[in-house]
């Protein structure tokens, strides 16, 4: 069993950023704000934004699993403000 461990910073606010770049099926993912944010980060799927992702402040953790496997490249990350992002540990199955 491996653990796909990474971060995600979004550059430009208002454009979604893909968590991976190539595939990693995993059972269960956690993602954590970096604490030295200076605001808030969504995390969700391609269409993510401020309106419509989960919202994390900064050092703020959301952690998911799945009956199934689910490939980390269905995550998408957004953020208020450039340079802000997330970590992430997946349990690939």
């Amino acid at each position: 069993m491996s653990m796909p461990i990474g971060s995600t910073t979004v550059v430009t606010p208002g454009t979604a950023v893909a968590v991976a770049t190539s595939g990693n099926a995993v059972s269960a993912v956690s993602f954590r704000a970096r604490a030295d944010n200076t605001g808030a980060v969504y995390v969700g799927d391609s269409s993510v934004d401020s309106s419509n992702g989960y919202r994390l402040e900064p050092g703020d953790e959301l952690n998911l699993s799945f009956r199934e496997t689910i490939d980390l490249r269905r995550f998408f990350v957004d953020a208020d403000t450039a340079s802000d992002g997330v970590d992430f540990a997946g349990v690939a199955a």
